[in-house]
């Protein structure tokens, strides 16, 4: 799996044989303008994949600061205080 780096009149002019690339590999294209990075260009599995990791990092930040609450409500009723930081 690469990384290709594009001006954006390159992706403009090619832009077809630029996506079946894309898909084909499983690589990403970086579009540029005026030298600097501003747009990504990648096959809809890719960024499946990476929407996956990131929804599965989150609900797991999640499930743990489920059980830091529920672990701070349990002080709690027994009359303690909890040390709570995000």
């Amino acid at each position: 799996m690469g990384i290709h780096i594009l001006p954006s009149s390159e992706v403009r002019d090619h832009m077809s044989k630029i996506i079946k690339q894309v898909s084909k590999e499983g690589s990403s294209c970086f579009i540029t303008q005026y030298g600097r990075a501003e747009a990504v260009l990648m096959s809809v599995e890719r960024f499946s994949e990476l929407m996956s990791l990131v929804e599965d990092a989150l609900d797991e930040k999640d499930e743990l600061l489920a059980l830091r609450v529920e672990e701070a409500r349990r002080g709690y009723k027994k009359g303690g205080g909890t040390k709570f930081e995000v």
